[in-house]
Order: structure tokens, then C-alpha cells, then sequence
């Protein structure tokens, strides 16, 4: 399937945003990529993008990264809350299960990698399942951010805590934090608590 697109053209673009700028890559009107440019995985992600497209790299936006820009900024002003974009998913099949089960996670709900792994029917998976999340090359556009620990605790995320508070934060959750500088102890805050 992705021999299709190895040729194509690939167009490019960076975009800033209140969680952090993102690096954002379309080929064949379909985004394949809206990746945190200081990520902790970005190599890991542009390694893959390679593989599988070896097309002329064109560094401007094209019709699927305009309209990217325009539902990101209405994200961010919470007037949007999923995307209308056509993602193609460049990855395993069980990279590809997984990202599509993100797509399936409402605005504003939270989920566990557990619940992830039983959504694909491979619920002893969970730490595969951890895998794959941690390497979704579309962030905020297939919500690898609404995916949170079994303790409520705010796991590791590409763009970092900063960038996944602040999202969380924008679609209505309370961060509680059990020690001030220990961003690992980061939560989704209880209903009863009070700040």
C-alpha cells in the first residue's frame, strides 16, 4: 500500500502552537505527519517517514497542510474538537491498530494503555501498546495525549509534560501535581480536590 506514495511529492511545514512548534508533513492529499519538532522521538519518527517515502521533499504548506493550520488554531481557540483530516499511517500493522484506535478517543476523555490494548483485542499488549503510542507520528490530530496511566498519573509524551498538561488542560482536566518540580508525580486531578 505505501509503495503508492514512495514517489509522491511530500510536502512540509513547521507550525507553532500554544503546546509547542510541530513539524508537519503531508504527501498525496493526506497528512502523515504532525510531529513535535523537539520530541523525544522525532528521530525515531522521521526514520520511518524515510523508509517509506523516498519522494521530491518540498518545503512549503499544499491544501492538506493549510487546512491542518486552520483546525489546529480552531483546536486551540476551542472551537474544534476532532480533526477532519485524511491521515494515512505509515507503520506496522500494529503501530497502525493502535493510532486508529486513538482516533476513536473523544474530545475530553481519558483512557488508559490498557484500555488501548483491549480496544485492539490484545489486551496482554500493554506495553507494546505503550510502544506504539509513544511513537504516533500525528500528535494532537490522532490524541496520543488523552492517554494517561492507570493511577491518573500524566505518562511521557513526544512533546513532553509541558505540552500534554497543556492540552489536557485546554479540554478541561485539573492537573494535580504531588511534588512541584517532579513532573513524573503529574495527575488528572480528582473531582474533590481543591487547589
Amino acid at each position: 500500500m505505501t509503495d503508492n506514495y514512495r514517489s509522491a511529492v511530500v510536502h512540509t511545514q513547521t507550525l507553532s502552537t500554544p503546546a509547542g512548534s510541530l513539524i508537519c508533513v503531508s504527501v498525496a492529499d493526506k497528512l502523515v505527519a504532525c510531529d513535535w519538532v523537539d520530541g523525544w522521538h522525532r528521530q525515531t519518527v522521521q526514520n520511518r517517514l524515510n523508509r517509506h517515502l523516498k519522494g521530491t521533499v518540498v518545503h512549503q504548506p499544499n491544501a492538506v497542510l493549510r487546512e491542518l493550520s486552520e483546525e489546529l488554531d480552531s483546536y486551540f481557540a476551542r472551537e474544534r474538537k476532532a480533526f477532519d483530516l485524511d491521515v494515512l499511517f505509515l507503520g506496522t500493522d500494529f503501530q497502525k491498530s493502535v493510532w486508529q484506535a486513538l482516533t476513536e478517543i473523544p474530545y475530553g476523555e481519558l483512557v488508559t494503555y490498557s484500555d488501548i490494548a483491549k480496544a485492539i483485542g490484545n489486551p496482554k499488549a500493554v506495553r507494546a501498546v505503550g510502544g506504539a503510542v509513544g511513537e504516533n507520528p500525528c500528535s494532537i490530530v490522532v490524541p496520543c495525549h488523552r492517554v494517561i496511566g492507570i493511577d491518573r498519573t500524566i505518562t511521557g509524551f513526544g512533546g513532553g509534560y509541558e505540552a500534554k498538561v497543556t492540552l489536557l488542560s485546554l479540554e478541561g482536566h485539573r492537573i494535580a501535581c504531588d511534588a512541584a518540580l517532579d513532573k513524573s508525580r503529574w495527575r488528572i486531578a480528582s473531582a474533590d480536590e481543591l487547589f
